[in-house]
C-alpha cells in the first residue's frame, strides 16, 4: 500500500478510531479473501494517513497470531519460519499480537465445551469450521455443532459473532426462546439481567425469531431488542455506532448517549469497584464519550467534572453526587 504525507494535526483522526477501523478491515480479512472492490476502498484507506497501515498490520498480526495459536492449541510456541507478504507487513507478528490483545484471551472451541469468562475478561475462541466468537466479560457459551447445523446456546453475557459460509449449515445461536440464525455474517448478541436479549448486525444479514413467532430479518445497521415478554423494538443505526458499540473488544467502553446510572451499570459488568449513584436526578443525566473499561475511577471523575457534580471514594469505589451534597 503506498502511503502519502499525512494531514495536518488539526485535521488528523484520533488513534482510536484509526485503531477501531483497522480492527474492522482486518476482521473481515480474517473472514476470507477480499473482493476486488474492498482491497481498492482499503488500500485508498491507508493512504490518506501514515499511521494507518501500521494500525492495519497489528491488527493482522493480532488476527493471525490468535488464529494460529487458536488452531494448535495453548501449548503451541510459534517456531521460526519464512515470512509471508502479511508477516513481513506486521514486522513480527507474534510480538504486536501479544502487545495489541493484552488480556484477550484465546483457545479452540470444541463440540460442547463450556467456554466461560470472568468478570473483567475477553476472550476469543474458534470453530474448527472457521468461524470465530468472541466473548465479553461474564460470558458463558456452548456450542453444539451437528451436520446440518451449528448451534451456539448463550445462557450468560454478550458475544460477537463472526461466522464462516456454509449455506448448508445455518449458524444458530440461542438465548432463551430467542433464535439468531445466520449464514455468513458478523453480529452480537447479549443476554440482559431483565431478560432482555440485544442483537447488532455489522456485516451481513441474520434473522430472529422468538418461540414460533415470525422471524424478523436484519441487515448490517440494525440492532434489535426482544424484551422477556416478547415486545420488540428495532432501530437503524450508522455502522460506525455499531462498531462503536463493541469497542469492548479493545478495552473500551462507548457511553455516548447512555444515563449515569446506564453508565454506572455498564462499568459494574466489568469490575467489582462500584460507581454509587444516590440521587435520582443525578443518575438521568446523559454522558458521552469512549473510556476504559478496566477505569470506573476516571470515568466517575471526568463525568463528574463534566456535569458539575463530585466524587467522594467510597471503601470499595466511588459515588457520584451533587457539590457539597445539595
Amino acid at each position: 500500500m503506498r502511503l502519502t504525507s499525512t494531514p495536518p494535526t488539526e485535521l488528523r483522526e484520533s488513534a482510536a478510531a484509526i485503531e477501531a477501523a483497522a480492527l474492522a478491515w482486518a476482521a473481515k480479512a480474517d473472514r476470507g479473501p477480499l473482493s476486488a472492490e474492498d482491497q481498492a476502498a482499503l488500500d485508498a484507506w491507508a493512504a490518506a494517513d501514515a499511521r494507518r497501515a501500521g494500525a492495519y498490520a497489528r491488527a493482522l498480526a493480532a488476527n493471525a497470531y490468535l488464529n494460529r495459536v487458536s488452531a494448535l492449541g495453548a501449548d503451541y510456541r510459534p517456531p521460526r519460519r519464512t515470512m509471508g507478504r502479511r508477516a513481513i507487513m506486521t514486522g513480527g507478528g507474534a510480538l504486536l499480537a501479544a502487545s495489541l490483545v493484552g488480556a484477550v484471551g484465546y483457545g479452540v472451541l470444541q463440540h460442547r465445551e463450556r467456554i466461560v469468562t470472568r468478570l473483567g475478561d475477553v476472550r476469543r475462541v474458534s470453530l474448527a469450521e472457521g468461524s470465530a466468537i468472541t466473548l465479553n466479560t461474564d460470558t458463558v457459551v456452548r456450542p453444539e455443532l451437528g451436520r446440518n447445523e451449528r448451534r451456539i446456546l448463550l445462557s450468560r453475557g454478550e458475544a460477537l459473532f463472526d461466522v464462516a459460509k456454509d449455506p448448508s449449515r445455518p449458524f444458530v445461536v440461542v438465548v432463551d426462546a430467542v433464535q439468531v440464525r445466520a449464514v455468513g455474517t458478523s453480529f452480537t448478541v447479549r443476554l440482559r439481567d431483565d431478560g432482555r436479549v440485544d442483537v447488532a448486525v455489522r456485516e451481513g444479514v441474520v434473522e430472529v425469531r422468538r418461540g414460533d413467532g415470525p422471524a424478523i430479518r436484519l441487515q448490517a445497521g440494525d440492532r434489535q431488542s426482544v424484551a422477556a415478554d416478547g415486545a420488540v423494538a428495532t432501530e437503524r443505526l450508522a455502522l460506525e455506532t455499531i462498531e462503536r458499540g463493541m469497542a469492548w473488544r479493545e478495552g473500551r467502553l462507548d457511553l455516548t448517549g447512555l444515563t449515569l446510572e446506564q453508565a454506572a451499570a455498564e462499568f459494574g459488568r466489568y469490575a467489582d469497584r462500584p460507581i454509587l449513584i444516590d440521587d435520582p436526578e443525578v443518575a438521568r443525566m446523559k454522558v458521552a464519550g469512549v473510556y476504559n473499561l478496566s477505569d470506573p475511577k476516571g470515568f466517575a471523575t471526568a463525568a463528574a467534572m463534566s456535569l458539575g457534580l463530585e466524587t467522594t471514594p467510597t471503601a470499595t469505589g466511588v459515588r457520584i453526587g451533587r457539590v457539597g451534597g445539595r
